[in-house]
Formats: C-alpha cells, structure tokens, sequence
C-alpha cells in the first residue's frame, strides 16, 4: 500500500511538472534590433541577411532599396538620440567618433565600430559582422565570393600601371591620399594614386600640383556636380590627351560588399580607353 501511494505522489509531481512546463515560455531566439550607422554598415548588414535586423539608419543608406525604408536616426553630422532610443536598439554599428560611441554606450546600446581602412579589411568587417549578428555562414561565403572576383580581377589588370588623378571634390579641389581603403582599391585595380605619398586620407591640393604630378587618368565622381564641365576643365589644363573616367561613388567610397565592383567598373572604363 505506502509503496502505491508513494508511486501515486510521484506520478502526480511529474504530472504538475507537465503541466507547468507547458505553461512556461519557450526561449525565444535573441534577435539584435540593429542601427546601422553609416551607408557600408547597412549594405554589409542587407548583404550578410541581417537587414530585417535594421531598424534604424542614417542618411545615404540607399542600398539595397529596402534601405530607403528604414527609419531614419540621423546623418554625417551626428544622431539623433531621441530617435535612436525610441527604436529599442540592441546594437550600434558606427564607423564615428568616440563620442559617438559613449553617447550610445549611455543608453545601454551596445556599440560596434567598423571603419575598414583597406580592402582586406573590408572582407574582416563582413566577417565580423556576420559573427555578431548570426549570420556567418552568409558572410563567409559572401567575403570568399568577394576574394574570388579579387583574384581573378588581379590576374588580368594591366602590367603597366597608369597614373591617375582622383577628384574627390572639386571645390576646394580634394584628392585620394595614401591613408584610408580609396587608395588600396586603386592600387587592386592596377592604379598608381599620383598623391599617395600623402599621408592623409582626403587632402585637399590645387590646381599646380595636379599639374606637376601629370597624371595620365583623371577619374571623377559621378555625384553633385558638373561632370562634363569638369572634365572639360581638366583637359583645358592637363592636354586633351588626358582621359576622364566618371565612376559611380557608392561603388568607390563606401568600404562595403560592391568594392569588387568598383574595381571590376574602373578596369573596365580602362580598357574600353585606348
């Protein structure tokens, strides 16, 4: 008898603990509600399959088109905080300052920097964020897919590396200097960056050092501005020999997932020119 009543009490635990179990929650899968802090963060993010993940951005994300959609929380000039927190971000991925970094860390968000400074470091970034964001599978694959395309654009580059002039902004006149991933990326398209030995990432020049460098290429910008009067004005002082290669900037400047194709673009104009 008291071993069927012992057995009856048992049963009865396991029966209540049944139930109890089927009352409670099961863990959800934490999912980050990410900012993404500068236009590469979002395509790296949209490139990897974490862009459902992003629920705030700043101006210029425009890439992929779903992009444009998301919430907007400020621009190159800072964040709007207000904004940023009513979204309940987990993560902060931001290429800015310090200060940045603290006013969101403030908040308990947390912050992640990404600021590549070469091309090798872009395919680190989108490994690492992939890692952070529980997409590594995709990004791996996504940043072997990316080396391929490096390799192969490597093997068929020119063995005559042309001079070039790099036009980042035409009034005050700014080029590419030899700090900071534009330079690398010239370099991999078989480019010799005419001030590289500058050891500035933008430095601003003038109108006699182009002159003095004499560059065989000038290469300008598609964005905010006259880009025929541009190169008319460079053929003016350089001789109409110089050639003029228009580039889209998203592919040029943002160290993201489409370098490869900013490389692949800049090839291309080059053997399409004589």
């Amino acid at each position: 008898m008291k071993s069927a009543q012992v057995i009856s009490r048992l049963l009865m635990r396991a029966i209540g603990l049944w139930l109890l179990c089927l009352c409670l929650p099961y863990p959800a899968t934490a999912v980050e509600r990410i900012l993404a802090l500068s236009p590469h963060v979002c395509e790296i993010l949209y490139a990897i399959g974490a862009g459902d993940e992003v629920v705030g951005a700043v101006d210029y994300c425009d890439y992929p088109a779903a992009a444009r959609h998301v919430p907007r929380v400020g621009n190159y000039t800072g964040i709007n905080l207000e904004a940023a927190l009513m979204l309940k971000p987990t993560m902060a991925i931001i290429s800015g300052t310090s200060r940045q970094r603290e006013q969101l860390q403030a908040l308990g968000i947390r912050v992640v920097r990404s600021a590549p400074q070469s091309v090798d470091d872009v395919l680190v970034d989108i490994r690492r964020l992939g890692r952070l964001t529980g997409h590594a599978r995709e990004a791996n694959a996504l940043a072997e897919n990316i080396q391929l395309r490096l390799d192969h654009q490597a093997k068929i580059r020119r063995k005559r590396p042309i001079r070039v002039f790099y036009e980042i902004w035409n009034d005050p006149l700014q080029t590419v200097g030899g700090k900071g991933f534009i330079n690398d990326l010239l370099q991999r398209a078989g480019l010799i960056n005419v001030f590289a030995s500058i050891p500035l990432e933008t430095p601003r020049t003038n109108l006699e050092s182009v002159l003095r460098a004499a560059p065989d290429v000038v290469i300008i910008p598609s964005e905010h501005r006259d880009v025929a009067a541009r190169a008319r004005y460079w053929k003016r002082w350089l001789g109409k020999d110089v050639r003029i290669i228009v580039v889209n900037p998203d592919l040029i400047h943002r160290p993201g997932p489409r370098i490869i194709d900013g490389i692949e673009a800049l090839q291309k104009a080059l053997e399409q020119q004589p």
